[in-house]
């Protein structure tokens, strides 16, 4: 595994410097965040995302070899009924404004067409880095269930700062929940199934929109009462 090493502390690198720059400067610093100015955060994670990629495209580029249209079918088809969901949830739904309000930085609760655009490209950034790592630890010659266990060692150090800034609050342990779920399932999918990593974005997403729908569900049935 020492061989891989470098690779996988760039790559490591890469995310932590990416998402620290978007909360400390662009989010913190301007009030850039995924509905105020969203065409900035879309166009910085595309950005990201395409540098990524250049900088390891022999690695990336094993994954999109043995094209299949299904998986490309299946993701348009979700992001369609995503896009039917964050236009007419707001509609359906109250808007918790007063939660907001009171906790800007659970942003991952909103739903707005502006947010899926721009979360699309966070999400992609994400799975660009979750696929090298994976395809890191196979050339390290791990047998698979040392590659998912070491995965999800990456995979935690990964989101601790996030589990850390709601530590002792409910969404630490709902991050901590899907670090666990997705450390198992991320690897399999990207190793096994053609074009897996599309539905890895698939779940990734999914764990956000249904996150969303079940809070607003939440909050609009206390309103009503």
């Amino acid at each position: 595994m020492l061989e891989q090493l470098p690779n996988i502390a760039l790559c490591m690198t890469i995310c932590f410097a990416t998402w620290g720059i978007f909360y400390n400067v662009l989010y913190r610093r301007w009030g850039i965040d995924y509905t105020r100015q969203f065409w900035w955060t879309t166009a910085y994670f595309i950005g990201s995302a395409a540098v990524t990629s250049i900088i390891f495209w022999e690695h990336i580029s094993r994954v999109l070899q043995n094209f299949t249209a299904l998986p490309l079918m299946v993701l348009g088809i979700f992001m369609l009924f995503q896009l039917v969901l964050y236009v007419y949830i707001p509609k359906w739904l109250h808007e918790p404004k007063d939660y907001f309000e009171k906790y800007p930085d659970r942003y991952y609760l909103k739903i707005d067409w502006r947010r899926l655009i721009s979360k699309s490209a966070d999400i992609g950034a994400q799975q660009i880095l979750i696929v090298l790592l994976v395809l890191f630890l196979q050339d390290a010659g791990l047998p698979l269930y040392q590659l998912v266990l070491w995965f999800f060692v990456l995979f935690v150090l990964l989101h601790v700062p996030l589990i850390a800034s709601e530590w002792g609050r409910w969404p630490s342990g709902l991050f901590a929940g899907a670090v666990v779920a997705f450390s198992a399932s991320f690897p399999l999918l990207i190793l096994y199934v053609p074009y897996g990593f599309v539905y890895t974005f698939i779940l990734h997403w999914l764990f956000y929109t249904l996150t969303g729908l079940v809070f607003w569900s939440i909050r609009s049935i206390d309103v009503k009462v």
